[in-house]
């Protein structure tokens, strides 16, 4: 298992410092890492879906939960430019653009 380091922003997200083996994980945590920071084991980060909404991690009482909020504002923002997209190429080919056209733009389905 992997072991990882992990820490609440100043913003208020979570910073997961995976150290690259030259120094050891302890010697990472004291010399980079602000105070209040932990060693934990990669296996207690979210995992599966929730492992993708790295934007609404939020570190608790030492546990990195997915906060359901911020989750839900990522999927409605993912949403709504999926939504802005199709409205897009439903315009474009309204007015008569091909879909080779449409792809020329960057714009595809």
């Amino acid at each position: 298992m992997l072991k990882v380091i992990i820490y609440k922003t100043d913003n208020g997200n979570v910073a997961v410092t995976i150290p690259t083996g030259e120094l050891t994980i302890e010697e990472v945590l004291a010399k980079d890492c602000p105070v209040g920071a932990i060693i934990v084991d990669d296996s207690t980060l979210p995992q599966g879906d929730d492992a993708n909404y790295f934007d609404a991690w939020e570190l608790v009482d030492g546990k990195v939960v997915v906060s359901e909020v911020k989750k839900q504002a990522i999927i409605d923002a993912q949403q709504a430019t999926e939504s802005a997209k199709q409205s897009a190429i439903a315009k474009l080919s309204a007015i008569g653009l091909t879909v080779e056209e449409i792809s020329s733009l960057g714009v595809s389905k």
